[in-house]
Parts: C-alpha cells; structure tokens; sequence
C-alpha cells in the first residue's frame, strides 16, 4: 500500500506535464494538455504565418498557446500547438453551456481520394496531387493512409528546421511522395 502511494507520487509530475502528443522540443508549460499537433517556430515565423498556413485562426493559435497571447513573441525552435484533440471537437463538459444556430450547416464526408486526402493533410493540402498513388489503391483505410503520411511529412519538416534545414516541406514530400 505503502509502495503504490510512493509510486503515484513519483509519477504525479509526469502526469501533470503530460500532452496528447509529445512536442518535438520545448514547449510552453501552459499550452493545452489535448494537443496532438505541432509546429516548431523557425526565425522567420509569425502567429500569422502559422494560424494561415495550418488553416486555423489566430485566437485559436493563441488559445492553444496561452503564452502567445500578449505580443505573439515566438521563439525559434520551440514547440507551438496548431492542433487540438486530433481535430475533433472536445465534447463539452456538464457545467459549460453553449449556443447552437439552427443555420449551420453539416460538412459533407469526403468521397473521392482527393477530398479524402485534403481532408487528413493539413498545412500540407497543394501536396496531395502528388500523394494520392500513396494511398489511393489503400480502399478501406485511405484516410488512415494519408494522416500516416502527412503526420510523417510534418516530422520529417520539422526535423529538418529544426537541424537548420531549408526547403524542409518540399524535401520532406519528395521522400514520402516522390515523383515518378
């Protein structure tokens, strides 16, 4: 009994800074405990740059990242959350309340292995053109096939910024969707 209690003390502070995902390098301590993607900050990047590249908005960049929110002071090769809860939406809690409009209308399942690759590519959609025969064969886990590749595009991306690397997105495609 003794030992159990010793042991769930030891690990509390590994629970308590956990995340979804891991971030490739140092990220801020207040950023949201459900991200499942990331983005490491290169010199040249802005909150901006970012939240349009990914297709997200700036409040929710900031929101994910609760240190940007005065100033969007970046620092270059740290990590920063561009996505929550691989993209569903978190299920409201019972205390929190929320507004529905009658006008919204529902997103259409994507059907063709186009849509279906736009659908799982995130930042990286002008690349499925050259993606699809990855996957396109793959009939009933094709939109596994292509949130594999791109989760693997966006590693390899990142690593290669990280390293000091240029031209990273087009050179990690070429080695997971090469041109025939």
């Amino acid at each position: 009994m003794v030992t159990s209690f010793t042991l769930g003390l030891a690990l509390l502070p590994l629970l308590i800074g956990a995340y979804e995902t891991d971030p490739p390098t140092t990220a801020s301590p207040d950023t949201i405990s459900d991200c499942t993607w990331w983005q490491v900050a290169t010199e040249t990047d802005t909150c901006a740059g970012i939240s349009e590249y990914w297709g997200i908005t700036e409040v929710q960049f900031k929101t994910y990242n609760p240190s940007l929110a005065d100033g969007c002071n970046l620092i270059s090769g740290n990590s920063y959350c561009i996505e929550q809860n691989y993209g569903i939406v978190p299920t409201p809690s019972a205390t929190s309340s929320s507004v529905t409009s009658a006008s919204q209308t529902p997103t259409p399942t994507p059907t063709t292995p186009l849509e279906i690759c736009e659908a799982e590519a995130g930042g990286y959609k002008r690349y499925c053109p050259r993606c699809l025969p990855r996957c396109e064969n793959e009939t009933k886990y094709m939109d596994q096939c292509f949130y594999s590749t791109f989760l693997a595009i966006n590693s390899w991306d990142s690593q290669c910024w990280q390293h000091g690397g240029s031209d990273c997105a087009n050179r990690a495609v070429d080695e997971y969707c090469p041109n025939k």
